[in-house]
């Protein structure tokens, strides 16, 4: 799972951490309660739900942008990932265009073999030639556990040559093209372990762009029959209920009841009441759907999921989406809100607000755990609910 992420210089971001990388896990400060009062910034790794809050354009849109661009460089290639999902190039995605993007990701993975958990965090450069074609510049694999004195690399690559460890013995490589990413080559095999595990996490995040203002279109190329996965938009919905009851019965069952437990006025109605609401965009449906997976995502990323929930639908959502964190440990939900009663679950160090200066609508952003701010946790802990203090605007000073 995701324990921090460093951006810099992606659009509005210069140089913005969310979460604890490396060097915070090494130092393992003691975040207590005197140093959050005292006003002392610590390190908040990331859980597994987070909340992203602030006012428009303060760059939480964006933020999903950013990892979303990680995910197709590496799958895909920079210059690929620079042109899809409505970007308009890779010198546009830029704050400062004479410098390279770099992305900083720190994962936890518990290793069965050694018993223990380990930290790999995955750096990467990506800059242009001088025709602004912008290819791999660097790419950095780092290990550590605890009782290890120091970090290792087990990838170092950069412009396109380097190594990568294999039972601690170097193996030297090259890469042929400058748009495949060292990550992507050698994280699909499976003799590189952790370099495999973060290849596969990054691949399998997932962008939810489920809406409620469009219907469910069925896309021409869709294959028919059953689906083992939702798709982003959620036009596949029937057929991966199809799939569930023809593959896995037990499972449909359990999805049906779990449905109709949910779904307020569903309760007692049969299996066609149910199907009646894939056959439009409902909201919640589809999030139950998507939070009912027998093979979860590692990390599911979603735009205003209250968007046209009422007020019980949302109590719903907001409860699924933690037994789904606890039913599945090392799997995240990152989701942006607007809505204040979505937060009444959740704790401050769950919590990241997004802000931009006043002064100039050119300054860059800022981000910060709920969890640091003292008045925020201080009200928390006097059993003031998030939504009531952020609707107070504690979240905004």
């Amino acid at each position: 799972m995701l324990l921090g992420i460093r951006i810099q210089n992606f659009g509005l971001f210069k140089d913005d951490c969310i979460g604890a990388l490396l060097s915070d896990i090494r130092k393992a400060p003691e975040q207590s309660s005197l140093a959050i009062s005292a006003g002392v910034d610590v390190a908040h790794p990331l859980n597994g739900i987070e909340a992203l809050i602030g006012r428009n354009h303060t760059g939480k849109s964006m933020f999903f942008s950013f990892l979303s661009f990680v995910q197709g460089a590496v799958i895909k290639g920079p210059a690929a990932a620079s042109t899809e999902s409505g970007r308009d190039g890779f010198s546009n995605l830029l704050g400062d265009k004479e410098q390279p993007f770099i992305a900083t990701l720190c994962f936890k993975f518990y290793d069965a073999q050694v018993k223990d958990t380990t930290y790999v965090q995955y750096r990467l450069v990506i800059g242009a030639n001088m025709h602004g074609k912008p290819h791999f510049d660097e790419e950095v694999l780092t290990l550590w556990r605890k009782g290890m004195d120091e970090p290792k690399d087990i990838l170092s690559f950069k412009k396109g040559v380097g190594y990568v460890l294999l039972q601690g013995e170097k193996m030297d490589g090259e890469m042929n093209d400058p748009q495949t990413s060292a990550l992507h080559a050698y994280g699909a095999l499976k003799q590189f372990y952790f370099t495999s595990c973060t290849y596969k996490e990054i691949m399998r995040w997932f962008f939810v762009n489920f809406r409620k203002d469009q219907t469910i279109q069925i896309p021409e190329n869709m294959a028919p029959g059953g689906h083992k996965h939702l798709n982003s938009e959620g036009s596949n919905a029937r057929n991966v209920l199809s799939y569930l009851k023809q593959e896995k019965p037990g499972q449909y069952k359990m999805v049906m009841s779990r449905l109709t437990e949910a779904i307020p006025g569903l309760r007692d109605k049969d299996e066609q009441a149910v199907l009646k609401h894939f056959k439009k965009p409902d909201m919640l449906a589809l999030y139950l759907l998507l939070l009912s997976d027998p093979s979860p995502r590692p990390l599911l990323l979603i735009e205003s999921p209250d968007e046209g929930l009422y007020h019980d639908m949302l109590d719903v959502l907001a409860n699924e989406m933690r037994e789904y964190s606890i039913q599945n440990p090392g799997c995240q939900i990152f989701f942006t809100t607007h809505n204040p009663y979505i937060l009444e679950n959740l704790s401050p160090s769950e919590i990241w607000v997004f802000s931009r200066g006043d002064k100039t609508w050119d300054e860059s952003v800022e981000i910060k755990c709920a969890g640091s701010i003292p008045i925020v946790t201080e009200l928390y802990k006097q059993g003031v609910g998030l939504g009531a203090i952020w609707y107070a605007g504690h979240f905004d000073n």
